[in-house]
């Protein structure tokens, strides 16, 4: 009988791929219950490959304890070459909520940036109330998107009870590093020049707690029945300044008007939409 192990199935999770070949690609793989990453030098494969890479690889040891796989082309021979990294990832410093959700448990249900994704509610014993059926996780997909997702984290949790943004449920971890995390839907819509004063009341309530959100586009607002919400605080500053607060909330009316999408990746859209 034979008792090795089968071989395991890669699936690609996320990928990003340099149209011109002149940069590394990246893929984030699921191998088994573990995640694994798989970088590719430039100009090793071609394009189109480089979309569904894995069966042009030389085989990889999947079932040994490795995190990297750096994968390139010998100049002299111009066979593939590989090799494996067992590093530690980096991972989001700032776990103040005492809820984990493993990223491989999450059932995705639609995709809304390269970083957010609605998904199936996991069960959360440990929260007070329970989230709605739906779920939005935002990750960091690689390392270099890593201080986005901590300086989110950081402002869910400055702004915890507030009411000016959706409920923080969970830390998102993979393979025990915190690298995302998960938000309540609220249903809502972005908002437009006819919801300024309540955009400019959440935002002043902000402004009261010493932060200046950084990017108030309109997608950034997300009008409800009980007010507006703040969204996408990738460009959060603490302890900020009258002036700073006062031209961003100058700018505020402008935003309101703008047509041309900007902003538009991460919505919340209700049921009805």
């Amino acid at each position: 009988m034979d008792t090795t192990n089968p071989p395991l199935q890669p699936v690609i999770l996320s990928m990003e791929v340099d149209d011109d070949n002149s940069f590394a690609s990246e893929y984030r793989l699921r191998i088994g219950n573990r995640v694994k990453y798989l970088v590719i030098a430039p100009g090793t494969l071609d394009r189109c490959t480089l979309s569904f890479p894995i069966q042009s690889l030389p085989p990889l040891p999947y079932h040994e304890e490795w995190t990297v796989a750096n994968i390139s082309r010998d100049k002299a021979s111009g066979d593939l070459t590989t090799s494996l990294l067992n590093r530690t990832l980096a991972g989001v410093k700032c776990q103040w909520h005492h809820t984990k959700v493993d990223c491989l448990e999450l059932e995705k249900t639609k995709q809304l940036t390269a970083m957010a994704f609605e998904a199936v509610s996991p069960s959360i014993p440990q929260l007070a109330s329970p989230p709605p059926a739906t779920v939005i996780a935002k990750i960091a997909r690689f390392e270099w998107e890593l201080p986005r997702i901590e300086q989110e984290t950081r402002a869910y949790q400055l702004l915890e009870g507030s009411g000016l943004a959706p409920r923080f449920l969970a830390h998102v971890h993979e393979n025990g590093r915190i690298m995302g995390f998960l938000l309540e839907k609220t249903e809502g819509r972005p908002a437009s020049f006819q919801d300024l004063s309540t955009c400019e009341t959440a935002l002043g309530k902000l402004h009261e707690l010493g932060l200046v959100h950084g990017d108030v586009n309109r997608y950034n607002f997300l009008v409800t029945e009980a007010g507006a919400k703040l969204l996408d605080f990738e460009c959060l500053q603490e302890n900020a300044n009258r002036e700073l607060m006062s031209k961003e909330l100058g700018n505020l009316r402008a935003e309101l008007v703008d047509e041309s999408g900007r902003g538009g990746g991460f919505i919340f859209h209700g049921d009805s939409n």
